[in-house]
């Protein structure tokens, strides 16, 4: 899998090895990074599906939603339920998780015959794919942070190993 020309790439730093993603060189140790070039990845392609739910918890069933609303406007959690033939609280779940994300804005309109509902309008495509973007970039800082605690625990363990009896039998000789 090999990025696309134009967007977002990754980079390394020369210096401590820390990675970066982004569409311009970011600076690490008060130098610019390098940019990586990788000729075969060792996962494969995501789907939108596995992505969309992998990085932003988003079903099946939310992507459809989000896509009704995209098309249909402005949207109470009542109409679009009678829209698409889901449950009024599956749908509701559902659309408090795009406003979330900011996908959807939600809106508290006042009826005429008193009390209130909440209307659900599109974000613009541009902003829906800058939303999805900026938390995707977040989610990608949490999950290096998570490999490099993966990284840093194992290094301790073979540390404290060498200091103490062996704890890792899976790899010792027999």
């Amino acid at each position: 899998m090999t990025p696309p020309a134009e967007g977002p790439r990754l980079f390394e730093c020369g210096t401590c090895g820390s990675v970066g993603i982004g569409d311009n060189r970011p600076e690490c140790c008060g130098e610019p990074m390098a940019a990586t070039e990788t000729e075969a990845a060792a996962v494969s392609e995501p789907s939108l599906e596995t992505l969309l739910k992998t990085v932003f918890d988003m079903s099946g069933t939310e992507l459809d939603i989000c896509l009704c609303v995209m098309e249909g406007g402005e949207l109470t959690v009542a109409e679009l339920a009678e829209q698409i033939g889901y449950d009024r609280s599956v749908v509701a779940r559902h659309l408090n998780h795009l406003a979330d994300l900011g996908v959807v804005e939600k809106r508290r309109r006042i009826r005429t015959e008193g009390g209130h509902v909440y209307v659900y309008t599109p974000q613009p495509p541009e902003v829906v794919r800058e939303r999805l973007r900026e938390e995707f970039l977040s989610w990608v800082r949490l999950a290096t942070a998570q490999l490099d605690d993966l990284q840093r625990e194992k290094v301790e363990a073979i540390a404290d190993a060498e200091t103490s009896e062996k704890q890792w039998t899976v790899f010792q000789e027999q």
